[in-house]
């Protein structure tokens, strides 16, 4: 039947064809009514916000709170602002401090029983404007803050909260969590927004403890949602604001944009490249959850459980979680009554069955090997992909595609080499077994993420029984071995169309684990009914040349312009005890633009005076630069006091010339040994620093090291305190957001742009020894 074979192929080319939809604008409403949300009026305030890099610290991120705290006034709302110094303790990294300013304006409700925070970040990195990173999420709630005002009373209190220094640490968050003992976790939910991408609809990717108080709230708006991401993101070390209200015990909806994450924390993270439909998008439904949860009671919220959730097209599906593991254990008796059946009408030989699924680990096996090696291959052929260290190339869909179609192809060649061993009903009972065994283990391990397995499990359980009964000849019989890839497609494709964008061509080889998993029970039924040895192969050789050729056009297509610029990284770094000045790029492989500003020399010295700047592998391309006026850090002693076995030597730390976004101290512990440190006006003991090693990653002599962003124009004053009497050695850096313009003699050209945190900086370090 190859007809058959060619149906099931162009269903599961169309399915995963979807993957698109992360980067196709969706379309903007044209509802301007006062009660609804209007992209076009939250774009407005990206305007003014995305103007220039905002980083914590710098004068442009002053500007953009003041703007924010004026709209909220026009807004008829009373803003505070609350200004704290937070302090993060390091083992494996530098000490880190911040002086943070978060605003809040409350909209009152009747009588409340909660309250819902709506949260964004007003700062952005040093190297992008941050109009997605979180203008998106800036301009959506004051967008949300007016609709709010313009209509009745909200039954609860919602809390418009715009944090500050979420992109060093997220020390806004920790510090409004700290210092507000008023929220309530029993009552109180938190809906934060960010993004990192530009483009592509609106992601509810994790909640808190308690969700089921909270995910209903998106019945009326679903987004893209599944509680397979919330679980996964536990397991990550990424952090956003969200995070640390978890961490407190609130729950809530954590949002995000993630297609596009090729302009991410770059200057393309421009009002240029905001998508009005991911805004749309966005506003749209987070307002339908505040809506909601502003108008329930939240005293539920205490009372609630966790759940699983997850799309089924425009519906999301959500049950306690409580059903995930008694669901599972269904789906096991389910397989072992279908397969006790199909034994005893002759349909199934166990050791055919056996024989099957133990090769069935290596279709996994070699689609995962496809996704690595596919990227090692790109990598070679295009080595600027290797700069997009925070998101996918410009456009890989014709790369994603062509993957695809080579997986589809392993699956096919196992469905193939199935039907010469066994029948299709063995074929079924081996997959069907890997997918009882993963809805188990997922149900005791990663509880959200067993709906995957468990409900395609049952399929293939009325597949298993039903398939026997069926003559051999019978029209319905492939139908029926075809049950299993229905919700297969139907649960497991949306999820591959999330996690491509989520974790990039350089991890293609998790989503194309689930890939394989679709193709094969889709194509089980169409491999065994594919006639004779030779089509089988020929459609096989069809799906590998189809595969190899949309990702070689995909690599030749993607390539860098004006309106897809490479990416390049260029730093100013001053040695002031040499009275020497460098030009810095990151970037690995040759570039014009860079070349003009560096010497084509590669050198692993540049921690020793900035350590802040730990060498790539290869090394740094550095240059000599004109000297020119930029922060530079400035210490002195207030006090030099002998203490029982050492010293306590107290410093005033700032910076001239200049306004530094970041200041750092670095000890040499070679000659001396750090017993504790305190930063002074830190709260409570919060600023009490351990001391010995913090930084023991790096070779050179700066292992213990303490960094302050967003530090007060006055500066700050630490205190040492070190074991013994010998003189104490210390380096002093500073950095500010943007390159002296003064020397640049050559601009940053329309197909280049910034990328990541380690582009358009200035650094200035000095030793000092007391």
């Amino acid at each position: 039947m190859p007809a058959l074979s060619a149906v099931a192929l162009l269903a599961l080319i169309a399915a995963f064809c979807g993957f698109a939809v992360q980067s196709t604008p969706l379309p903007v409403g044209k509802d301007e009514s006062p009660t609804s949300f209007s992209a076009g009026r939250a774009k407005e305030h990206i305007e003014h916000i995305a103007t220039a890099p905002h980083p914590s610290g710098s004068a442009a991120a002053d500007r953009v709170r003041a703007y924010v705290e004026n709209e909220l006034r026009k807004l008829g709302l009373n803003p505070s602002v609350q200004e704290a110094t937070e302090v993060l303790p390091g083992s494996t990294a530098s000490h880190l401090a911040g002086r943070v300013h978060n605003i809040t304006a409350t909209v009152p409700g009747r009588s409340s029983t909660g309250k819902v925070l709506l949260v964004a970040h007003t700062d952005s990195t040093s190297s992008g404007p941050g109009a997605s990173d979180d203008g998106l999420g800036v301009g959506a709630v004051l967008e949300i803050a007016r609709i709010l005002g313009s209509g009745e009373r909200p039954r609860n209190d919602v809390v418009l909260l715009f944090t500050d220094a979420e992109e060093i640490g997220q020390l806004g968050a920790r510090a409004y969590v700290r210092n507000t003992p008023a929220l309530d976790p029993r009552r109180d939910v938190v809906i934060n927004l960010d993004a990192r991408g530009t483009t592509g609809p609106a992601v509810m990717f994790q909640t808190g403890d308690r969700s089921s108080g909270v995910v209903g709230a998106l019945g009326d708006r679903p987004p893209v949602a599944t509680s397979l991401a919330d679980e996964v993101y536990r397991l990550l070390p990424n952090e956003t604001d969200f995070t640390h209200f978890r961490d407190a015990g609130l729950t809530g909806l954590n949002f995000a944009v993630i297609g596009g994450s090729s302009r991410y924390h770059s200057t393309e993270d421009d009002i240029e490249h905001v998508d009005s439909g991911s805004l749309q998008d966005l506003g749209s439904t987070v307002l339908s959850a505040t809506r909601d949860l502003a108008g329930a009671d939240l005293e539920r919220v205490a009372g609630a459980s966790d759940s699983t959730w997850f799309n089924v097209g425009p519906v999301l599906v959500r049950y306690p979680a409580g059903a995930v593991l008694p669901l599972a254990g269904a789906a096991l008796l389910a397989a072992l009554a279908a397969a006790w059946h199909a034994r005893r009408r002759r349909a199934l030989r166990v050791r055919k069955a056996a024989l099957a699924a133990a090769a069935f680990p290596l279709v996994l096996v070699a689609a995962g090997a496809v996704g690595w090696a596919s990227w090692q291959l790109l990598l070679l052929v295009k080595p600027a992909y290797a700069r997009f260290t925070h998101g996918d190339p410009y456009r890989p869909e014709l790369i994603v595609a062509g993957l695809v179609l080579l997986v589809i192809g392993v699956a096919w060649c196992w469905s193939r080499w199935t039907r010469t061993r066994s029948t299709p009903v063995e074929s079924l009972a081996a997959v069907l077994a890997w997918l009882v065994a993963l809805a188990l283990a997922t149900a005791l391990v990663l509880p959200g993420a067993a709906y995957l397995f468990t409900w395609t499990a049952l399929a293939g359980a009325g597949a298993l029984a039903l398939t026997p009964r069926l003559v051999e000849d019978s029209p319905w019989r492939p139908v029926a071995l075809a049950l299993p890839g229905l919700p297969a497609a139907v649960l497991i494709v949306p999820l591959v169309v999330l996690l491509f964008p989520a974790v990039q061509l350089a991890a293609a080889a998790v989503p194309l684990l689930f890939v394989v998993l679709v193709a094969a029970l889709s194509l089980l039924p169409a491999a065994h009914l594919a006639g004779r040895p030779r089509t089988g192969l020929a459609i096989g050789l069809a799906l590998a040349v189809s595969g190899v050729s949309l990702v070689g056009v995909g690599a030749v297509v993607d390539g860098t312009d004006r309106g897809h610029p490479l990416p390049v990284s260029l730093m100013y770094a001053r040695d002031l005890d040499r009275s020497r000045a460098h030009w810095v790029s990151e970037n690995a492989d040759p570039d014009s633009w860079v070349a003009h500003y560096t010497d084509g020399e590669r050198t692993s010295d540049l921690e020793n005076s900035i350590p802040a700047l730990p060498a790539p592998p290869g090394g740094h391309l550095v240059g000599d630069a004109p000297t020119v006026t930029v922060a530079e850090p400035v210490v002195r002693a207030v006090s030099d006091e002998r203490v029982s076995g050492g010293r306590r030597l107290t410093l005033a730390v700032s910076a001239e010339r200049g306004r530094s976004v970041l200041t750092a101290l670095y000890v040499d512990t070679t000659s001396t040994e750090v017993v504790k440190a305190s930063l002074a006006g830190a709260p409570g003991g919060s600023g009490e620093l351990p001391g010995g090693e913090n930084r023991g990653y790096t070779a050179t002599p700066w292992k213990w090291g303490f960094v302050h962003a967003a530090p007060p124009a006055e500066g700050f004053t630490l205190t040492l305190t070190v074991r013994g009497d010998a003189p104490v050695r210390l380096l002093a850096m500073t950095e500010e957001a943007g390159l002296p313009a003064a020397a640049l003699d050559r601009p940053l050209p329309g197909d280049r742009a910034y990328f990541a945190d380690e582009a358009g900086l200035s650094l200035a370090s000095r030793t000092y020894t007391f």
